[in-house]
Protein backbone atom coordinates (compact mmCIF):
# COMPACT_ATOMS: atom_id res chain seq x y z
CA UNK A 1 0.00 0.00 0.00
CA UNK A 2 1.75 2.92 -1.44
CA UNK A 3 -0.89 5.44 1.18
CA UNK A 4 -3.28 6.15 3.60
CA UNK A 5 -6.76 5.98 1.66
CA UNK A 6 -9.27 8.91 2.20
CA UNK A 7 -11.42 8.31 4.96
CA UNK A 8 -14.45 7.93 2.51
CA UNK A 9 -12.11 5.22 0.01
CA UNK A 10 -14.17 1.90 1.26
CA UNK A 11 -12.17 0.18 -1.03
CA UNK A 12 -8.68 1.42 -0.04
CA UNK A 13 -8.99 0.40 3.40
CA UNK A 14 -10.15 -2.92 2.34
CA UNK A 15 -7.03 -3.12 0.70
CA UNK A 16 -5.03 -1.99 3.81
CA UNK A 17 -6.88 -4.42 5.52
CA UNK A 18 -6.79 -7.26 3.33
CA UNK A 19 -3.12 -6.38 3.13
CA UNK A 20 -2.27 -5.74 6.59
CA UNK A 21 -4.60 -8.04 9.01
CA UNK A 22 -2.82 -11.23 8.07
CA UNK A 23 0.60 -9.53 9.62
CA UNK A 24 -0.34 -7.64 12.35
CA UNK A 25 -3.24 -10.51 13.70
CA UNK A 26 -0.17 -12.92 13.11
CA UNK A 27 2.11 -10.55 15.73
CA UNK A 28 -0.87 -10.39 18.09
CA UNK A 29 -1.36 -13.59 18.46
CA UNK A 30 2.23 -13.89 19.22
CA UNK A 31 2.40 -10.99 21.65
CA UNK A 32 -0.94 -11.89 23.61
CA UNK A 33 -1.68 -14.60 25.76
CA UNK A 34 -5.06 -14.62 24.12
CA UNK A 35 -6.89 -15.21 21.07
CA UNK A 36 -9.51 -13.28 21.47
CA UNK A 37 -7.54 -10.62 22.99
CA UNK A 38 -5.36 -10.50 19.93
CA UNK A 39 -8.24 -10.73 17.16
CA UNK A 40 -10.25 -7.85 19.27
CA UNK A 41 -7.02 -5.64 19.12
CA UNK A 42 -6.49 -6.38 15.51
CA UNK A 43 -9.77 -5.15 14.72
CA UNK A 44 -9.33 -1.66 16.99
CA UNK A 45 -6.33 -1.15 15.22
CA UNK A 46 -7.70 -1.05 11.76
CA UNK A 47 -10.33 1.15 13.76
CA UNK A 48 -8.21 3.43 15.14
CA UNK A 49 -6.26 3.74 11.78
CA UNK A 50 -9.49 4.91 10.07
CA UNK A 51 -11.03 7.35 12.92
CA UNK A 52 -7.48 9.20 13.65
CA UNK A 53 -6.86 8.58 9.49
CA UNK A 54 -6.22 13.16 9.77
CA UNK A 55 -3.21 12.34 12.30
CA UNK A 56 -0.86 10.43 9.84
CA UNK A 57 1.51 12.78 8.45
CA UNK A 58 3.24 10.13 6.00
CA UNK A 59 5.99 7.39 6.32
CA UNK A 60 5.10 3.66 5.90
CA UNK A 61 1.40 3.06 6.33
CA UNK A 62 2.12 -0.23 7.64
CA UNK A 63 4.32 0.77 10.90
CA UNK A 64 1.65 3.41 11.59
CA UNK A 65 -0.99 0.70 12.02
CA UNK A 66 1.83 -1.52 13.60
CA UNK A 67 2.52 1.31 15.92
CA UNK A 68 -1.30 1.75 16.47
CA UNK A 69 -1.70 -2.14 17.11
CA UNK A 70 1.67 -2.36 19.61
CA UNK A 71 0.07 0.97 21.62
CA UNK A 72 -3.10 -1.09 21.89
CA UNK A 73 -1.68 -4.73 22.90
CA UNK A 74 0.40 -2.93 25.36
CA UNK A 75 -2.57 -1.32 26.87
CA UNK A 76 -4.53 -4.73 26.99
CA UNK A 77 -1.63 -6.62 28.50
CA UNK A 78 -0.81 -4.08 31.19
CA UNK A 79 -4.71 -3.92 31.94
CA UNK A 80 -4.77 -7.56 32.11
CA UNK A 81 -1.87 -7.11 34.47
CA UNK A 82 -3.78 -4.64 36.97
CA UNK A 83 -7.16 -6.84 37.01
CA UNK A 84 -4.90 -10.10 37.98
CA UNK A 85 -3.10 -8.16 40.70
CA UNK A 86 -6.13 -7.21 41.88
CA UNK A 87 -8.01 -9.87 42.13
CA UNK A 88 -4.83 -12.19 43.40
CA UNK A 89 -2.70 -9.33 45.44
CA UNK A 90 -0.27 -10.67 43.17
CA UNK A 91 1.93 -9.70 40.15
CA UNK A 92 1.74 -13.21 37.51
CA UNK A 93 5.07 -14.81 37.17
CA UNK A 94 6.03 -17.50 34.65
CA UNK A 95 8.40 -19.57 36.30
CA UNK A 96 11.52 -19.92 33.91
CA UNK A 97 13.78 -23.13 33.71
CA UNK A 98 15.01 -25.39 30.51
CA UNK A 99 13.00 -27.02 28.05
CA UNK A 100 13.91 -30.72 27.45
CA UNK A 101 14.18 -31.66 23.49
CA UNK A 102 11.16 -33.05 22.27
CA UNK A 103 10.60 -34.89 19.23
CA UNK A 104 6.86 -33.35 19.18
CA UNK A 105 7.09 -29.98 17.02
CA UNK A 106 3.90 -28.82 18.41
CA UNK A 107 4.83 -28.88 21.83
CA UNK A 108 8.00 -27.64 20.57
CA UNK A 109 6.53 -24.80 19.37
CA UNK A 110 3.99 -24.09 21.93
CA UNK A 111 7.57 -24.13 24.43
CA UNK A 112 8.90 -21.75 22.11
CA UNK A 113 5.79 -19.53 22.25
CA UNK A 114 5.92 -19.51 25.82
CA UNK A 115 9.17 -18.95 26.29
CA UNK A 116 8.38 -15.92 23.54
CA UNK A 117 6.12 -14.45 26.01
CA UNK A 118 8.10 -14.58 29.01
CA UNK A 119 10.40 -12.00 27.17
CA UNK A 120 10.93 -8.64 28.76
CA UNK A 121 7.91 -6.33 26.47
CA UNK A 122 10.81 -4.42 25.32
CA UNK A 123 12.81 -7.65 24.02
CA UNK A 124 9.39 -9.11 23.10
CA UNK A 125 8.10 -6.58 20.60
CA UNK A 126 10.79 -6.26 18.36
CA UNK A 127 11.57 -9.93 18.07
CA UNK A 128 7.96 -10.76 17.11
CA UNK A 129 7.67 -7.60 14.80
CA UNK A 130 11.20 -9.00 12.48
CA UNK A 131 11.17 -12.57 13.09
CA UNK A 132 7.26 -13.50 13.08
CA UNK A 133 5.63 -10.69 11.30
CA UNK A 134 8.35 -9.38 8.98
CA UNK A 135 9.06 -6.00 9.26
CA UNK A 136 12.80 -5.06 8.27
CA UNK A 137 14.89 -3.60 11.61
CA UNK A 138 14.08 0.10 10.51
CA UNK A 139 10.27 -0.66 10.24
CA UNK A 140 9.80 -2.24 13.29
CA UNK A 141 11.51 0.50 14.61
CA UNK A 142 9.46 3.12 13.30
CA UNK A 143 6.63 1.30 14.72
CA UNK A 144 8.00 1.12 18.18
CA UNK A 145 9.39 4.37 18.35
CA UNK A 146 13.26 2.85 18.38
CA UNK A 147 16.15 3.40 15.93
CA UNK A 148 17.09 -0.08 13.57
CA UNK A 149 20.23 -0.23 15.65
CA UNK A 150 18.15 0.01 18.81
CA UNK A 151 15.94 -3.08 17.55
CA UNK A 152 18.92 -4.84 16.18
CA UNK A 153 20.29 -5.25 19.37
CA UNK A 154 16.95 -6.23 21.20
CA UNK A 155 16.35 -8.94 18.47
CA UNK A 156 19.53 -10.26 19.01
CA UNK A 157 19.52 -10.01 22.69
CA UNK A 158 15.76 -11.86 22.33
CA UNK A 159 17.46 -14.46 20.36
CA UNK A 160 20.39 -14.95 23.28
CA UNK A 161 17.76 -15.30 26.01
CA UNK A 162 15.79 -17.95 23.88
CA UNK A 163 18.88 -19.83 23.13
CA UNK A 164 19.41 -19.91 26.46
CA UNK A 165 15.71 -20.85 27.88
CA UNK A 166 15.47 -23.28 24.98
CA UNK A 167 18.98 -24.77 25.27
CA UNK A 168 19.24 -24.88 21.29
Amino acid sequence: MNGLPAKDDQAGWRVLFDELNPRIRGYLHRLLPDAADAEEVAAEAFATAWRTSERFTGGNVSTWVFGIAINLARNRRRSWLRRLARFTGLTPEIPEGSVEDTADADERAAMVRAAVQRLPEGLREPLILTAYSGLSHQEAGEALGLTAKAVEHRVASARDRLRETLSL
